[in-house]
């Protein structure tokens, strides 16, 4: 697939979402992790964006808090965002992406 689509290399997910311990949520947050991060990164810029960011969600779970704010704040930082329910919406949105279907006006 990354023949197809230059840049999948670059693909990364956040432990955000992991059950964890006190003592390992307090490593995570002291190594960088954020509060509200999504669950994955794709930090290549594509169609005017600078990088692409996905929460995934499941069932009838909706976005938090603290997950909508981190991703006004990409948005604010000219990064497109998605908020996807199943995993082949996600992998449409990051082919789109890769793909340069999705530009920014």
């Amino acid at each position: 697939m990354q023949k197809q689509y230059p840049g999948l290399d670059l693909l990364c997910a956040s432990l955000n979402g992991i059950h964890m311990t006190p003592s390992q949520a307090w490593k995570a947050s002291q190594s960088g992790m954020l509060s509200g991060e999504h669950d994955v990164c794709l930090r290549v810029a594509r169609g005017g964006y600078h990088g692409l960011s996905i929460e995934l969600k499941a069932g009838k779970n909706k976005a938090t808090a603290r997950q909508l704010w981190y991703g006004d704040r990409l948005t604010e930082e000219g990064w497109l965002v998605g908020y996807c329910w199943h995993w082949t919406a996600a992998a449409d949105l990051i082919m789109a992406y890769l793909s340069g279907r999705m530009t920014r006006i």
